[in-house]
């Protein structure tokens, strides 16, 4: 059982709307980080990896929902999702992704099918009322929107689709095809800060021209030209490519800017899915970011480009993205520092320039109370 957070719900939306942040404890108390495993991930939609991963019957997938590990496979009616947990002594059952005609844990040989269900498990048949169609694995939700796939474990959470679709029309403005992108790379990570401080950093650009210089370079963050959009679950930035980077004139060296992508895209979806397009050669790539208790955040990375991408620009592009990570996570890495000491207990944000911020802090809160976050 999760311990109570003290503060009302009311009180905490209403200093977010004089610009107050959360309490310095909600990044470092492993109650709240509990609670937010339960109110919060278990009752959103969770990214898993990509559509051309499960073409095929046999295909899967596995991942997590906040701290429970999750399976998607490609079975002879479609996607289906399960707890990936066997159902005898709760090993996981597959690991990674790839192609398989059965689900076997690696413990004790329990087998299951594609649909679920328990089809075999050595030495039962000497058990006393021991039934195999008992002991299904337990189905979740799944759902594929354009090129990604999701699961939820609330049964009765509004569909990916209703809470994200239109972020797939918003991408396509950018000039990328996401039915023509494909997978390069993937990666995991660590970091030594609070879930919510990294995504608080990444809903703003305020910071970008102080602690960004090649970002910066690259495309145009004034305020009055990168722009910030809320769509209820999912928020947008924008900025276009500045002409001195197409012009190959910038003090700092980039990757090559030219391409059919003049406009950078960065997405969050609620809770913890990044999208991220950045200007030149058709190109995507998504974070996922896992809390690793109050002080530490995991995730994965995946890359994408249009199809015949020049490795030299997918070297470059991705050389550029792990560099402004770098930049990122030294500045969350200090965050973290000065929030451990919990002094001063709350922060003061500017509300014309981190409304995106604030609007993910107002979602936590209502998530947190037991309500819907939008």
């Amino acid at each position: 059982m999760t311990a109570p957070i003290d503060e009302e719900p009311a009180a905490l939306l209403a200093a977010l709307e004089r610009g107050e942040s959360l309490p310095a404890r909600w990044y470092t108390d492993p109650s709240v980080t509990e609670r937010e495993l339960l109110h919060v991930f278990r009752k959103s939609w969770n990214y898993v990896g990509p559509l051309a991963e499960l073409a095929k019957a046999g295909d899967y997938v596995t991942g997590y929902a906040g701290a429970v590990p999750v399976v998607v496979v490609h079975n002879d009616k479609g996607l289906a999702g399960f707890v990936n947990v066997c159902r005898h002594r709760r090993h996981l059952v597959m690991k990674g992704r790839g192609n398989a005609s059965l689900m076997q844990c690696g413990y004790h040989a329990w087998t299951y099918d594609l649909a679920g269900g328990l089809r075999r498990a050595p030495r039962s048949n000497a058990e006393p009322g021991f039934r195999l169609e008992d002991f299904p694995l337990l189905p979740i939700r799944v759902e594929a929107l354009g090129p990604f796939v999701f699961v939820n474990l609330d049964p009765n959470a509004p569909s990916a689709k209703d809470c994200y679709g239109p972020v797939l029309d918003i991408i396509a403005r950018s000039g990328i095809d996401l039915g023509t992108i494909q997978l390069h790379s993937r990666g995991d990570w660590k970091a030594r800060a609070n879930w919510k401080a990294m995504l608080e950093n990444y809903l703003e650009c305020y910071h970008c021209a102080v602690a960004h210089p090649g970002f910066s370079a690259a495309i145009d963050v004034r305020p009055d030209v990168y722009t910030l959009a809320s769509h209820g679950w999912f928020s947008s930035q924008a900025g276009r490519v500045r002409p001195a980077a197409l012009e190959g004139k910038t003090k700092v060296e980039l990757y090559d800017v030219r391409g059919e992508v003049a406009e950078s895209q960065y997405h969050f979806l609620w809770p913890n899915l990044t999208i991220n397009i950045n200007p030149g050669f058709p190109n995507l790539s998504v974070d996922v970011w896992l809390p690793d208790g109050p002080n530490a955040t995991r995730g994965f990375s995946e890359q994408y480009f249009g199809p015949g991408v020049d490795e030299g620009f997918a070297e470059a592009l991705i050389a550029f993205n792990k560099q402004v990570a770098q930049e990122d996570d030294d500045l969350t890495d200090a965050v973290q520092q000065g929030l451990a000491g919990g002094l001063p207990d709350r922060g003061q944000f500017l509300t014309k320039s981190e409304q995106l911020v604030i609007q993910f802090q107002k979602m936590i809160v209502r998530a947190m109370s037991g309500r819907s976050a939008v």
